[in-house]
């Protein structure tokens, strides 16, 4: 048995249970949980953005310890310390061989379906009803079954509570600048949105050369918060025209590259009319699956000669990635303690989802 916090309706908090849960089968793990990160995506199940049916068991941001391990493992062993992907990246199938590991086509459909790898599940209630795990992870649980290709080792020294950070929203949102776009020393970089995720692509874009770098967000605290990582520039959006500042603080030509990390049509649209002639816009916000967007593709993408890309999981290679910001991370070079606002119970996490609309919320932890 695992306490786990579960998925049970839209627009409900997460109901506290005892769920059974099976041993890992072949190429599978067991992990006690050491963290989990409340990321904004376990809103977005629970909102219907990312549809997801219930029940299931929540959060994808999360380390542990390895307890025990099924046939064929041979990545991880009992008594490591991982963090867990929550796209299981098998490195052979096409999209990783060509370096797009986050499209990976092995792990997409249980990432999408809530199951693991064989489209089966491994938690379940006590009447023996089928429990799915979001990203074929289910970290909001004391212990999980996950794909051995989802475990990335990391140094036994490495806190539990900065550790599940890198498994989602510093692997998004620092990827995002440094392996998706094409940041060049010295540019001008806007990024839209100052949460959790929103912070770490500051932190990359800073990573990456980039010169001036504006947040833009509406709540003072995450602006301030932005400072802290290495925003050059703050506009609180509810205060000024957001695009009219940018264009001040570009010299009038706008920004070379602008990250829109909220997911809503009207904020990814002033990302792309942010940029300038031949800029680079990238979403990493998802949007609701059923929402549109209109461009004309003459002015926009011909003449203006703009690119608009989308960036999931950080263009990330986890197995190449988390060990080179887990190194930034003990060499200075990546803030991650400063990312934890709070840290939190497993009965608590419905609080902690309900205060990341808080301004001064980074991320909330949950620690075991």
């Amino acid at each position: 048995m695992t306490k786990a916090a579960v998925f049970t309706a839209n627009d409900q908090p997460l109901e506290l249970m005892d769920l059974n849960l099976m041993d890992p089968q072949a190429g599978e793990v067991r992990i006690a949980l050491g963290a989990s990160g409340v990321c904004h995506s376990d809103i977005s199940v629970i909102n219907g953005t990312l549809p997801i049916a219930p029940p299931a068991v929540l959060g994808h941001e999360g380390a542990g310890t390895i307890v025990a391990v099924g046939d064929g493992v041979t990545n991880v062993k009992v008594g490591d310390h991982v963090v867990i992907s929550w796209v299981p990246q098998c490195g052979t199938c096409y999209t990783c061989a060509r370096g797009q590991g986050e499209l990976c086509e092995t792990g997409a459909n249980a990432s999408m379906f809530g199951s693991m790898l064989d489209f089966t599940t491994r938690f379940s209630m006590a009447d023996g009803t089928a429990v799915a795990q979001m990203s074929a992870a289910g970290t909001f649980s004391e212990e999980t079954v996950v794909p051995a290709i989802s475990c990335v080792k990391i140094p036994d020294d490495i806190p539990f509570q900065v550790a599940a950070l890198i498994g989602c929203g510093v692997l998004t949102g620092f990827g995002a600048a440094y392996n998706t776009a094409n940041i060049r020393e010295g540019d001008n970089v806007v990024v839209i949105g100052a949460g959790g995720v929103g912070l770490n692509t500051i932190q990359g874009a800073k990573h990456a050369g980039a010169g001036k770098i504006i947040a833009i967000d509406m709540m003072a605290g995450k602006l301030e918060n932005a400072k802290g990582v290495g925003a050059t520039d703050v506009i609180d959006a509810s205060q000024t025209d957001a695009g009219a500042a940018v264009l001040e603080l570009t010299g009038g030509r706008g920004a070379d590259v602008a990250f829109e990390v909220i997911g809503l049509p009207a904020t990814i649209r002033q990302a792309f009319d942010m940029t300038r002639k031949g800029g680079e816009a990238v979403i990493v916000g998802v949007p609701r699956l059923d929402q549109t967007m209109e461009f004309n593709p003459g002015m926009d993408f011909v003449i203006m000669e703009k690119t608009l890309k989308g960036c999931w999981y950080g263009g990330a290679n986890v197995h190449q990635d988390v060990p080179m910001l887990v190194d930034l991370y003990k060499s200075g070079g990546l803030k991650l303690d400063e990312l934890v606002s709070n840290t939190v119970s497993l009965d608590e996490v419905n609080d902690a989802m309900d205060a990341m609309g808080q301004g001064n919320i980074a991320r909330s932890v949950i620690v075991y």
